[in-house]
């Protein structure tokens, strides 16, 4: 995928077998899964599924906020934190 691509959303989704996984999509719609997360589903995304997400945003992107989809996956678009970052 490439780095220089904006905007990059990234989406924590549920596999069927019951683990988390990170994926990144571009701007031109290529998705590239990551790989798991160590979060199961206890607790809320909110309080904690974020502790094992936030070491897969990429350097020098942040994010603002996370939505929650209506198939329970959590979608945020990640924004560069430095202009001119490459």
């Amino acid at each position: 995928m490439n780095n220089e691509a904006e905007p990059i959303s990234m989406t924590v989704y549920s596999k069927p077998d019951g683990t988390w996984w990170v994926r990144f999509t571009d701007d031109h719609v290529n998705a590239e899964d990551k790989g798991p997360i160590s979060w199961k589903g206890e607790g809320t995304f909110y309080s904690n599924g974020l502790n094992s997400v936030v070491f897969w945003v990429p350097k020098g992107y942040a994010y603002q906020s996370w939505q929650e989809m209506e198939d329970g996956s959590f979608t945020a678009v990640l924004y560069r934190t430095h202009p001119g970052f490459g």
